[in-house]
């Protein structure tokens, strides 16, 4: 049966990582921004799961000078996150066809919370979500398309991957995935594909 597979960052919903460093040095006593790489060696964790969102703020607390609960974290994403119009367009013509539709995006859980509670019901239609979080590995490692290949079933090639990152689509691919880089400028094109794909 064929697939799509979303990514969900900068594809459903839109986010600056700018304005999340802008966010986290305001907070911050001496404004220590931006991502050391310590700092991206711990947001990799969290998003692999191999920490947990508590463990994730008692980092940046401890590092960053800040006084944060991991509701706190949450609610700082719910501001960063908005609606995508075009990526959420392509995402409901998904539901509404026959395929089958699954996420597939370098997350953790407080990321999730936050996108619930803007806006609830948000992954509705959705067949599943897989996720960096709980499945231990973020894109593009090709262990996450395996992974996801593994869960999902079926031939490859009947799978449609969307992502707003070249190197992500270069592993789908890679993995025998169909696959289109998502721009809000080619919304037009990337339906027409996906109409093709369902063909």
């Amino acid at each position: 049966m064929k697939t799509f597979l979303f990514d969900i960052g900068n594809v459903l919903v839109d986010f600056e990582f700018q304005a999340l460093l802008q966010a986290f040095g305001v907070q911050s006593e001496d404004g220590r921004f931006p991502f050391t790489e310590r700092d991206i060696e711990m947001r990799d964790a969290v998003e692999t799961g191999k920490i947990s969102d508590a463990e994730w703020v008692a980092y940046l607390n401890a590092a960053k000078g800040l006084n944060w609960s991991p509701d706190d974290l949450v609610a700082l994403w719910q501001n960063l996150f908005s609606w995508h119009d075009e990526g959420r367009k392509l995402y409901d013509f998904a539901v509404e066809s026959n395929a089958r539709v699954f996420t597939l995006s370098n997350i953790a859980r407080h990321h999730i919370d936050a996108i619930e509670r803007n806006w609830a019901g948000f992954f509705d239609g959705a067949d599943g979500l897989l996720l960096s979080y709980k499945i231990g590995v973020r894109k593009p490692h090709p262990d996450i398309y395996r992974r996801a290949l593994a869960e999902l079933g079926g031939k490859p090639g009947d799978i449609f991957f969307i992502d707003d990152l070249a190197e992500n689509i270069e592993a789908a691919q890679s993995a025998g995935m169909q696959v289109v880089q998502f721009t809000p400028e080619n919304y037009g094109e990337i339906r027409a594909a996906m109409e093709r794909f369902l063909k």
